[in-house]
């Protein structure tokens, strides 16, 4: 009887941990959409999905998107996983005309500050062509709740000049 309770032990470990590994490949969703604007498609809008999980205390993922000429964004992969960890997510939502452009990676609080901080006048300046209530936290009332697997027609019509 001793050897059959030693070899239960380990068995069922082990079909816990398959299990395990099993369920999380499913665990991660992907989403598309489209992006219009007063109706009209947006092209070259930048679609930001931001996790309101947070995680050992620190905010959450964020996950972006150019439009293209359809205004259709798709999210399919984050870094090495394939797709974004289901939840909710608030939406932001910007597109950038003029100036030289700024540096890759910087978000809306950054380039605000550099706006600010020259007066507008450098030649880094740009303009967002969409509403500024969608372009931060903050203002933005974009959201989505992500199941694992395919979120397809997760589309967002922007209101307002």
């Amino acid at each position: 009887m001793f050897p059959r309770v030693s070899l239960t032990l380990p068995a069922a470990f082990l079909a816990l941990v398959a299990l395990a590994g099993c369920s999380k490949s499913g665990s991660h969703a992907t989403v598309s959409g489209v992006v219009t604007h007063n109706g009209s498609p947006v092209e070259g809008a930048k679609v930001v999905f931001h996790s309101t999980a947070e995680v050992d205390g620190k905010a959450g993922q964020t996950y972006g998107a150019l439009t293209d000429s359809s205004g259709k964004y798709v999210i399919a992969r984050a870094g090495k996983e394939p797709g974004m960890a289901p939840g909710l997510y608030k939406v932001t939502v910007v597109k950038f005309e003029g100036g030289k452009g700024f540096p890759e990676g910087l978000d809306q609080g950054q380039i605000d500050a550099m706006v600010s901080a020259t007066g507008g006048t450098s030649t880094l300046a740009v303009v967002n062509l969409l509403p500024k209530e969608y372009a931060a936290l903050g203002t933005s009332k974009l959201s989505a709740t992500l199941e694992p697997g395919p979120n397809k027609g997760v589309n967002f019509d922007l209101k307002g000049k």
